[in-house]
């Protein structure tokens, strides 16, 4: 089943949240049936950005939040390549670690759980 998918409504969260100094969309390309669409947030402290990616089509959302200073920190995705995990097809990479995520696929309620860890990774580093 499809997800509601609002790119203006995750764009004004984004903006909202106050780790968030700055959102820019990179790209937007829509056709037919399918969309792709990359925002990039940049981050309080600015060092910190995150980079989100949302391919829709007419029974799918996938998603990517990747979080990075120089290197990369975090990702938050559902590409279906790990099956044994608990939520599958959601899923998160911090070093060489890939486990299980608590995210759904529905973008507003996502956002404020990637928010929530990103401030929490921020804090112990």
């Amino acid at each position: 089943m499809p997800h509601s998918f609002d790119l203006s409504k995750i764009i004004s969260l984004l903006k909202k949240n106050p780790l968030t100094s700055e959102v820019e969309t990179l790209m937007v390309d829509e056709i037919e049936k399918r969309g792709f669409y990359k925002l990039r947030c940049i981050l309080i402290p600015s060092k910190y950005k995150l980079d989100i990616e949302y391919i829709k089509t007419e029974g799918d959302l996938l998603y990517s939040y990747q979080l990075y200073t120089e290197s990369d920190i975090a990702r938050w995705d559902n590409e279906p390549h790990y099956p044994g995990l608990k939520n599958y097809p959601h899923h998160y990479h911090y070093g060489t670690d890939v486990e299980s995520s608590e995210l759904s696929g529905k973008p507003l309620e996502d956002i404020r759980q990637i928010f929530s860890a990103i401030s929490r990774i921020v804090d112990s580093i």
